[in-house]
């Protein structure tokens, strides 16, 4: 991992191209993001998104989602065509965590046999936690493992 100052711009770089959402990974990572803030809650029960954003996330965090987003958007590629990219990272982070599934209303076999796949696939990456460190900032509990 980059250190120092590059680790800074590359913090600057993911937080501005988030926010900007022009390509299809940045807009999955951004609805991944905000699901990740709304169901999260801090020692209290109250939801993360009271009184934290994007922005407080740590570096190595923000970095463990761009690499969890963008490789589980190169292994189902296929499938993730049948929604939005926002509403994909959204049911990425719920379903990972097994707070729901990817049952979207679908007209279409194919949807529905897709969003059989996303869910076994969001399954297979594992839970994950955002909790509030001792620096208070926002960490996922896998941050070291992938940044």
């Amino acid at each position: 991992m980059p250190q120092g100052r590059k680790l800074t711009t590359l913090r600057i770089e993911l937080l501005h191209n988030i926010n900007l959402g022009q390509t299809a990974p940045f807009r999955l990572l951004r609805g991944y993001l905000i699901a990740a803030l709304k169901s999260s809650t801090d020692d209290t029960g109250e939801p993360l998104d009271k009184e934290h954003a994007i922005t407080s996330l740590t570096t190595q965090s923000l970095l463990s989602a761009w690499a969890e987003c963008t490789r589980f958007i190169r292994e189902n590629e296929t499938d993730l065509t049948h929604l939005d990219d926002e509403h994909n990272g959204h049911n990425f982070w719920l379903t990972r965590n097994r707070h729901g599934f990817w049952d979207e209303s679908v007209n279409d076999e194919q949807a529905e046999i897709a969003m059989r796949q996303l869910t076994h696939a969001s399954h297979a990456c594992g839970e994950v936690d955002l909790y509030i460190g001792a620096d208070r900032k926002l960490h996922f509990s896998n941050e070291r493992r992938i940044a």
